[in-house]
């Protein structure tokens, strides 16, 4: 089968879009951009996506999509994610999660969207574990809207710590096997997302603002969740996990330098390191904006393979 032209990422951030067009045909990253999103918008509300819809505009100008189709991620704190368990003999497992997991949704489970990730399968012996995500019908269908007013089919939907994993994995093989933490940092709100032999593990989310805090309060933080999410997870036995930065927060090259060496255990999470980027933007602007641009990044590569 020939390969497509090419797949364009769209992550759609509370304060920011990030758009990355990867060619098949080339092997590379051909485009990219990062737009802000206006302050103040509701994310609840019509206003967010109006202004979704009026930058996805402006972005357009810019732009020349590679086809119609575009892969587009949320992120996960506009979701429901859940962390479940079923008995690995139970018949009707899709059932039984799925009442578990409306447990936990302010409404019937038929409102939302929902899928189930099931941890490390095959090797679970008695219960069987799984990540769930859930996305409301009415955001889901808002951010079709506003994909398709710029002419582009929304045919995969992802959250944004799910489609980090897809950077990861394209640029780090040799460190699949591992157990790895993956932050996404905004500026007060960080996500991460555990992840061990090419599996999904756990996830964390912590409300923490790290413009207000001294840089030593923010790798306190993420060592504190860090082990928290190994201890959990059965994995805190050995050197522990490397932890990788992604993220508008550590665009400031200082402040992810000093959280670096506050956290020796972290290293920024390069989507470029295996990728090859040929944007035509200057390697110091493209280190600037590559933590920004990872989760975008991984979106394209996934398209590419769907």
């Amino acid at each position: 089968m020939a390969k497509s032209a090419g797949t364009n990422g769209l992550d759609i951030q509370r304060d920011y879009i990030c758009v990355a067009q990867f060619s098949s045909r080339e092997g590379s990253v051909r485009q990219v951009a990062v737009q802000p999103l206006p302050a103040g918008a509701d994310v609840d509300g019509d206003s967010f996506w109006d202004a979704v819809s009026q930058e996805l505009r402006g972005i357009k100008k810019n732009i020349r999509f590679s086809g119609v189709n575009a892969v587009c991620s949320l992120p996960c704190d506009m979701a429901v994610v859940k962390t479940l368990e079923a008995e690995s003999d139970d018949r009707d497992q899709d059932e039984i999660l799925r009442w578990e997991l409306e447990a936990s949704l302010l409404g019937p489970a038929a409102g939302y969207v929902y899928d189930f990730y099931e941890v490390d399968p095959g090797n679970q012996a008695d219960r069987r574990r799984y990540l769930a995500a859930a996305v409301r019908r009415e955001s889901l269908a808002k951010l079709k809207k506003a994909v398709r007013g710029i002419g582009l089919n929304p045919y995969i939907v992802d959250i944004d710590l799910f489609a980090l994993t897809g950077a990861f994995q394209s640029n780090y093989r040799e460190r699949l096997s591992e157990a790895s933490i993956l932050v996404h940092g905004e500026l007060r709100r960080t996500k991460m997302i555990l992840v061990s032999n090419s599996s999904y593990v756990n996830y964390a989310v912590a409300d923490f603002d790290a413009g207000a805090s001294a840089v030593a309060g923010y790798a306190s933080m993420l060592r504190d969740e860090s082990a928290r999410l190994l201890d959990a997870s059965g994995l805190s036995g050995g050197d522990g996990a490397a932890v990788y930065l992604a993220g508008s927060v550590f665009t400031d090259r200082q402040f992810a330098a000093d959280v670096m060496e506050a956290f020796p255990r972290s290293e920024m999470l390069d989507p470029f390191r295996k990728v090859a980027c040929a944007a035509g933007i200057e390697e110091d602007k493209l280190k600037e904006y590559a933590p920004q641009l990872a989760v975008a990044v991984g979106l394209a590569l996934r398209g590419d393979e769907a």
